[in-house]
């Protein structure tokens, strides 16, 4: 019985998050581990590997980059983002985002937001 469950247990991998509530933390994701990072502490910074299903940055100054993510949401401000992107939606005032490759479909009802191509 022990044994059964064991493998069970190995068997039955979840994907798990980053949530980050602390400031001026630096992180290395794996999106193929974590689906989904909430950041909504300050001045942290996050590097992406791979593509996550969701970000989500309701904290300020914050830098987001690498590959990409499914869907991006900004409530915070001054946040800094440079990934691919399918979809984004941005509430919070000046934030910076740099999309690599296709324009993402692109909802912004905040102020004094940049949404462009990554140089």
């Amino acid at each position: 019985m022990k044994t059964l469950l064991a493998l069970l247990l190995l068997s039955t991998t979840a994907l798990a998050d980053v949530n980050e509530i602390d400031n001026n933390k630096t992180h290395a994701v794996d999106c193929a581990k974590d689906a989904t990072v909430r950041v909504s502490g300050n001045g942290n910074t996050f590097t992406l590997k791979g593509t996550c299903k969701s970000v989500q940055i309701s904290g300020n100054k914050n830098t987001v980059k690498g590959d990409g993510a499914a869907s991006v949401a900004l409530s915070g401000n001054e946040n800094t983002v440079t990934l691919t992107i399918e979809n984004l939606a941005v509430s919070g005032d000046k934030n910076t985002v740099s999309y690599k490759g296709k324009k993402p479909t692109i909802a912004d009802t905040g102020d004094k937001n940049a949404v462009n191509p990554a140089k």
